[in-house]
């Protein structure tokens, strides 16, 4: 067995061990509406109507279907335990391309490990039963093709990236117009170049003012991208396909959602916050010391790359995920030159002394199951609903005891889901989109007024004709309610209170 094959192996093993204990157990909120909406568009098809807010019929446009369809049926058939292990597939095969892509674009094979190993401690929290985790598998993808494409241009690769941009558009719709995104920086620098090489600027440096950003004092290097033709191509063809998306919102979501209030409430729409981040510091850290300290040259596409997701990730932190699967790529590309350029052997050094060392390996074996072993022991601890999170004895309660079908009940928005997934009419869930002025057609945002309504709730559940609120003991609207006369609490538990109504709401 030659050291090569030796050593993939046990980064192959390792990953995937590690990916098998770093997978949380615990759902999140999406999961449970996922199942729901799966399980109706498999019996009935896409309506474009809402079912479950109990408001008013709301339009709705179902822009992750074929993923709910796919999690329904393997919840139908494996029940919680195949939402989990889906889970940790799915986790997997990310991770996976990580390695195998670094390896073939960097040709550095500890690095390429260095790389999946970061990627795991810092996308563990990404790995759930989410639309969010096949649609970065298919983006890291998209990525590789437009590359082989620019190398070899073989138009497979124009056909593979069609069939991503129709697949996100139906798994993902929402975040359909990202897949553009990562054409640009090749397109960017292919325009730079021809200005560059533009007459008028031939001119500018013939009558002695220097230009030229491939001179040996620049770092930046502008290059002629390959077969652009071909990658404009795919582009153009990529964009036609979210005409097949039957949730039509590929074009339009992105503007939508950016005039919404999500930015204001939802954590991963939010701007990013450099300190609760610490490996995107990192990496942005390790460029810049790069780009500033050492003689390293970086091609435009690859700062178009790097910082054009750093800027993503400034505006939602929901980008950060990006950055690190995609925008590692580059980075540790970056440093792959960096120790060439040093001639440097820490890396192969390292490379060397683990491939031939048996005692080493042993090790190393030891090390990662042992990490994974407790990793996975503490998750697995942890029921599929959290009793914390989620108001599990509370729906009991409203399903056994109240005509829940016909009352008025107002959630939170975390919990929405779950009543949803228990067939409760909800006030909101966590369909954000849904909720917004935006997107329901309405005058109000039934979101926003959620997400306030502990300000004005006297006059919000007036408005809605609330009957019944079920609120989260840790929140300060239960306190606001607890000393309200006119609500009386029926059901309470360590978690979760319900409240009733007592009498009507006055006439104006």
């Amino acid at each position: 067995m030659s050291n090569k094959f030796k050593f993939r192996i046990f980064s192959i093993f390792s990953i995937i061990v590690l990916c098998i204990g770093c997978t949380i157990k615990e759902f999140q909120n999406d999961t449970f509406y996922i199942i729901k909406l799966g399980n109706y568009i498999a019996n009935n098809g896409i309506d474009f109507k809402d079912h479950w807010c109990w408001i008013t019929q709301l339009s709705y446009t179902y822009p992750h279907w074929l993923y709910d369809v796919f999690m329904y049926f393997i919840y139908n058939y494996f029940s919680y335990f195949g939402i989990y292990v889906s889970t940790i597939i799915l986790f997997i095969i990310l991770i996976l391309l990580i390695y195998y892509i670094n390896i073939k674009i960097n040709k550095n094979e500890l690095m390429a490990f260095f790389v999946s190993i970061l990627s795991i401690a810092a996308l563990f929290n990404f790995a759930t039963a989410r639309a969010q985790l096949p649609s970065a598998i298919l983006l890291l993808l998209e990525v590789y093709f437009i590359e082989k494409l620019m190398i070899n241009g073989n138009k497979k690769y124009i056909f593979y990236l069609c069939l991503i941009s129709l697949a996100i558009a139906n798994i993902h719709a929402t975040i359909w117009l990202v897949y553009f995104i990562f054409y640009l920086p090749y397109i960017g620098e292919y325009i730079i170049y021809k200005i560059k090489r533009s007459k008028f600027l031939y001119n500018v440096k013939k009558n002695g003012i220097k230009f030229g950003l491939n001179s040996s004092s620049n770092k930046i290097i502008v290059e002629n991208i390959n077969n652009i033709k071909k990658i404009i191509v795919s582009f153009v063809l990529g964009f036609l396909m979210g005409i097949f998306s039957p949730s039509r919102i590929c074009y339009t979501y992105v503007f939508k959602i950016m005039m919404g209030d999500s930015q204001d409430y939802i954590v991963e729409h939010a701007p990013l916050v450099l300190l609760h981040q610490p490996i995107f510091l990192f990496l942005i850290v390790i460029v810049i010391l790069i780009l500033s300290f050492t003689k390293v040259k970086i091609k435009l596409r690859e700062l178009f790359m790097i910082f054009g997701l750093a800027f993503m990730c400034m505006t939602a932190v929901r980008h950060v995920a990006l950055f690190v699967i995609i925008g590692m790529i580059f980075i540790s590309r970056i440093c792959c030159r960096f120790f060439e350029l040093e001639k440097d052997e820490t890396f192969n050094i390292l490379y060397m002394k683990i491939v031939k060392n048996n005692l080493l390996y042993i090790f190393l074996f030891i090390l990662v199951v042992c990490v994974s072993a407790n990793q996975f022991y503490k998750n697995f601890k942890d029921d599929y609903i959290s009793v914390k999170e989620y108001p599990v004895k509370a729906v009991s309660y409203i399903k056994n005891e109240l005509d829940y079908e016909n009352i008025r009940l107002y959630n939170e928005y975390n919990v929405g889901s779950y009543l949803m997934f228990n067939d409760i009419p909800v006030f909101v869930d966590s369909r954000c989109d849904l909720y917004l002025s935006e997107f329901n057609g309405l005058k109000y945002s039934i979101f926003d007024d959620e997400m306030n309504i502990e300000y004005n709730y006297k006059k919000k559940f007036k408005f809605y004709d609330v009957t019944h609120a079920l609120v989260s003991n840790n929140d300060i609207f239960y306190r606001i309610l607890s000393v309200d006369n006119n609500y009386n609490i029926i059901y309470e538990d360590k978690h979760f209170t319900l409240f009733e109504r007592v009498g009507n709401y006055e006439k104006n």
